[in-house]
């Protein structure tokens, strides 16, 4: 069976961010399993400059716009884990998120994960970012993993304190690969030749 490509995005560069944690926990968790071949695509390594043109106008594209836009262009689907600032998504991952053709993630399932200190965990980011994947033709899962008080479910070395965001998590991942592989499986049918 071919693993299905589900990349992590961790949508934040900021300093001192623990979202990292998050999305790192959930990278070692979608790695247990053998059915999902995963990375973490971090936008702080990617550092893309402020969209100013549009990928298809562009006459130079940088190596990292490039590299991005072909890593999610690849994925089966993708799980995005982000924090929540002011009441929405970071301006680095709308930015991001910019740089991609019109339905760039069409049929392509996304898992939303939203971390917040706060007790809320994220839910107004969670909403918008459900609107800019639909726009982008992505399927958003009907599972949500938001996270409250980040500062108090990982110690300083990043290990885990409480063992039930384990068992949503597991939740969450199990959905997230069932409508990936059954995008894969229908598009396999797509393709195949009527006889």
């Amino acid at each position: 069976m071919i693993k299905a490509y589900i990349p992590v995005l961790l949508g934040s560069s900021r300093t001192l961010r623990q979202s990292v944690k998050v999305a790192q926990f959930i990278l070692e968790q979608l790695r247990l399993g053998d059915r999902v071949q995963t990375e973490l695509i971090d936008l702080r390594e990617y550092r893309l400059p402020i969209l100013e043109e549009r990928l298809n106008e562009m006459s130079t594209p940088g190596p990292t716009v490039l590299q991005f836009c072909s890593k999610l262009g690849q994925a089966d689907g993708v799980l995005i884990v982000t924090p929540e600032y002011k009441g929405g998504y970071p301006g680095v991952l709308k930015n991001a998120l910019d740089y991609l053709e019109p339905q760039a993630l069409r049929y392509k399932p996304i898992g939303i994960c939203t971390v917040s200190s706060g007790g809320f965990g994220g839910l107004n980011c969670l909403t918008q970012l459900q609107l800019v994947c639909l726009a982008l033709g992505g399927l958003p899962i009907p599972d949500k993993l938001p996270v409250s008080n980040v500062q108090e479910l990982f110690d300083e070395r990043g290990n885990l304190r409480n063992s039930a965001f384990k068992t949503k998590l597991e939740s969450f991942i199990e959905e997230l690969v069932w409508y990936t592989e059954a995008m894969i499986n229908q598009k396999q049918v797509s393709k195949t030749p009527v006889q």
